[in-house]
Order: C-alpha cells, then structure tokens, then sequence
C-alpha cells in the first residue's frame, strides 16, 4: 500500500486537518493515468483564453427568449471534447467518475470527503444551475441530464432518441444558441476536472503536487496541500 498524508486548510486558515489515506498501487496508477489526461486537456485552445459564457439572458413579449453568448470556434470546441473524452465519458477507465471514487473509498469521514462532494456537485451542477433555470418545451436547459443529452446524443455517441431532444431545442432557440448554451455549462465540468487532478497530483505526483493548481474554491471548501 501507498501512504498519503494531505493537509486541509479552510480557505480563512481558522482550521486544519491531516489526513492520511492508503491507495493500492492500482489506484495510483489509475489517478497517475487521470493526471496525464488532464495534462492533456490543459492544452485545449479554448482553455487559453476567457471561456464561453452566456453575457445575458432576456424575454420579452414581441421577441420572446433571447440570449446573449460570447463568441468562440466550434473547431475549438470539438479539439477539447475529444481531449476531455476520457475524463467526460463516465465508463471510461479513468473518467472523473471513476477517479473521485477512487480516492472517496479511502476518504470516508474525512475533509477529503467534503472536498469530493464539493467537486461533484461542481461537475454536474456548473456555473449556472446553482443560480437560476430555463425551461424550453418542458426541457431545463441548465440541467446536467440536458447537458448530457447534447454531449451523447451530438458530440459523442449520437444517440438517436437524445439527438431528437437537442434537435427539438435547436429548432426553438437556433442551433447556434443552443450550441452556445450547451458549450458555457462545460465550464463547471472543466473547472471540477482540473480541481481533482490537483488532488490526484498530491497522492500519484507528491514530489511535484504543485503543477496543477486548483481554481480557489468558496471558503467553506478546504485548500488540499
């Protein structure tokens, strides 16, 4: 077995926990491997700038939903779907899924445990959900499962009864708009798979934990060290 011990901080230093978790060599290995792909995913084009987003969101009664999207090239989208596949794609043999169970069966009860969840939640959850809902045709539109659809039934698998759903919200907002929505919810799963790698960096890299650092969480999350 090999042997951890992480330092959690609150983010206004008030508290502090060691914690030391055993990871089989096979865990290792797979939250090495999980790492590499995340090196990889860092080189996308569309993480080197600001990344898409939605600017606004109106309604009115002569032009009914309108949003306002950032520009960004779909060229750009698809080069950091493919380098974000084997992360995304929860069947996967080392997806986030996989990853953060790894480390969450030796984590029970601890901080590790809170920083999981945290990381979960940021993962299926994104930028927007948290904040407000938009339904079209009975579809929330921020929604992890719609998302989901996109993703399996367009990008990935083309799956037939989900590129139905995405065709039919395509229809309602323009294919470009739905596009631009799908792709800004990718923020929160990009930002969820870097924040685990930096976790994963400290148990499979510890003589290196600090390449991949973190974007700051909310300050009830513990900083990893």
């Amino acid at each position: 077995m090999i042997t951890r011990t992480l330092k959690a901080t609150s983010e206004d230093g008030a508290t502090r926990e060691e914690v030391t978790l055993s990871f089989s060599e096979t865990d290792v290995q797979l939250l090495e491997h999980y790492l590499t792909n995340c090196d990889r995913l860092k080189e996308a084009r569309l993480l080197k700038g600001e990344f898409p987003r939605i600017k606004n969101i109106t309604w009115t009664a002569e032009a009914g939903l309108s949003f306002t999207l950032s520009e960004f090239s779909y060229g750009d989208v698809c080069e950091l779907l493919h380098l974000a596949r084997p992360i995304f794609l929860s069947r996967e043999p080392v997806s986030f899924e996989k990853a953060t169970a790894t480390i969450g069966r030796q984590a029970k009860g601890t901080a590790i445990a809170q920083h999981l969840k945290f990381l979960r939640s940021t993962y299926e959850r994104g930028d927007y959900q948290p904040y407000f809902q938009v339904t079209v045709g009975g579809v929330p539109l921020f929604e992890d499962e719609t998302l989901k659809r996109w993703l399996n039934g367009v990008e990935y698998h083309q799956d037939k009864e989900k590129a139905e759903i995405v065709k039919d919200l395509e229809s309602s907002l323009t294919k470009e708009v739905a596009r631009g929505i799908f792709v800004s919810q990718l923020s929160g799963r990009v930002r969820a798979a870097l924040m685990l790698g930096h976790l994963a960096s400290l148990i499979a890299r510890p003589e290196a934990n600090k390449a991949l650092q973190p974007t700051s969480p909310p300050a009830a999350e513990p900083r990893l060290s």
